[in-house]
């Protein structure tokens, strides 16, 4: 009975010396996987679905070039296991954070999963940039980032996705693997639903405020004459338009199209100088959609149908 009672007053402070001591953060569930932008996060989320939710790090309006970062992201950022995103050339805040990651967290930029892509370089502007006063250090750098408007591309992303979640969590490889079948086959729907909705509007011509948008221009054999500025947040000048009214000139119609982040004010003077210009809008980003899973074939469909609205026949 003696032997019995020091056994069972050693028996709680061992059981608890065990628990402190075994590897709980080590393969204990799914990674803590935090994604960049809402596109490349929809895909994440697919191969994700019925595991785990990423975290998004950029919010809906937030710009990955030049939006400060929030406490929230950056304690996303100190707590995740895996990151997702394009690199410096897109997302310039998120940048400055990766010394903030732990030692043992992994971030996989575009050159970690572009085996496969095809990749575009960045293109001039229509107009030289001293011609238009962009005198300015937003750079994209030689690479065009906008990776994930191809569907092409989208599906590589997807296959690296799966493969690193399987590595990092092996107890839902089949899910994994099946999440990311499931999303090629939409992602091959996708393609079609598309070219249904521009078959009628490759060949009008148009021109783009800012350029983040030739992976979809070239994927879908649609007439781009070129973009107006590479730095945004500086408006065309008065030489700009003149130029602009020269290039349009030969078309019986031009649509100008600029994405929702910028304001129209800088596009309506241009519109307005141009008997046969209309102006749309267009979203690389999915800020007109809801975040999450369905994010990137609703951004898709819409830039698509918007398109199709202004160049369309109808």
């Amino acid at each position: 009975m003696l032997l019995y009672r020091k056994l069972a007053c050693w028996a709680r402070p061992l059981a608890v010396l065990m628990v402190i001591m075994s590897p709980v953060g080590a393969e204990t569930g799914p990674p803590r996987v935090l994604v960049s932008i809402a596109p490349l996060h929809s895909l994440v989320a697919q191969v994700m679905a019925g595991v785990a939710e990423p975290e998004l790090v950029y919010e809906t309006r937030q710009s990955p070039h030049s939006s400060a970062m929030t406490p929230r992201q950056l304690k996303a950022v100190v707590e995740t296991d895996l990151l997702f995103w394009i690199g410096p050339e897109l997302e310039t805040a998120l940048a400055r954070l990766l010394p903030r990651l732990r030692d043992d967290a992994q971030a996989f930029d575009l050159h970690d999963f572009d085996g496969g892509m095809t990749l575009l370089p960045m293109r001039d502007t229509l107009f030289s940039e001293s011609e238009i006063g962009d005198e300015h250090d937003h750079d994209h750098g030689d690479l065009d980032p906008h990776v994930w408007l191809s569907l092409d591309n989208a599906r590589v992303f997807v296959d690296f996705v799966e493969a690193r979640l399987v590595e990092h969590d092996p107890d839902n490889r089949s899910r994994y693997q099946r999440n990311a079948d499931q999303t090629r086959t939409r992602l091959a729907g996708l393609g079609e639903q598309i070219d249904r909705h521009l078959e009628t509007s490759r060949e009008t011509p148009y021109i783009l405020f800012h350029d983040g948008f030739q992976y979809f221009e070239q994927d879908q054999s649609l007439n781009g004459l070129g973009a107006l500025v590479l730095n945004p947040d500086i408006p065309p000048g008065p030489r700009t338009i003149a130029r602009l009214r020269d290039l349009a000139a030969p078309y019986d119609r031009v649509c100008l199209f600029r994405e929702p982040q910028y304001s129209e004010r800088w596009l309506l003077p241009l519109v307005n100088d141009l008997d046969k210009a209309t102006l749309g809008t267009i979203d690389p980003l999915g800020q007109l959609s809801e975040p999450g899973a369905g994010l990137y074939a609703d951004m898709m469909l819409r830039l698509a149908s918007d398109l199709a609205a202004c160049l369309g026949d109808t």
